[in-house]
């Protein structure tokens, strides 16, 4: 059995000790230096998305809410990517 030793990322104290899981019931960690208690291994699930297809699909006359539907994202996250994109502000 390997034992990794981990840093709080505030002060790099490995004085740390585990306090509990949050919601999603990842460990949570208590520095005992600086007092900060955080998950330090946080795993977040991404989407790996092809933003050229979002674009596409909008630009194929889609809605804003049915290309979020097709994606998996929220209709607002459409738009904040569409708004970034140059290809919105040439429509």
């Amino acid at each position: 059995m390997i034992l990794e030793a981990k840093k709080c990322h505030n002060c790099q104290s490995e004085q740390i000790v585990r306090n509990g899981h949050n919601s999603c019931g990842q460990q949570r960690y208590k520095c005992k230096n600086c007092g900060v208690t955080r998950v330090l291994d946080s795993v977040q699930k991404s989407k790996q998305i092809d933003l050229e297809q979002v674009f596409q699909t909008y630009k194929e006359r889609n809605s804003i809410r049915s290309t979020g539907r097709i994606f998996g994202v929220s209709p607002a996250t459409i738009q904040k990517w569409l708004k970034k994109s140059p290809i919105f502000s040439q429509l």
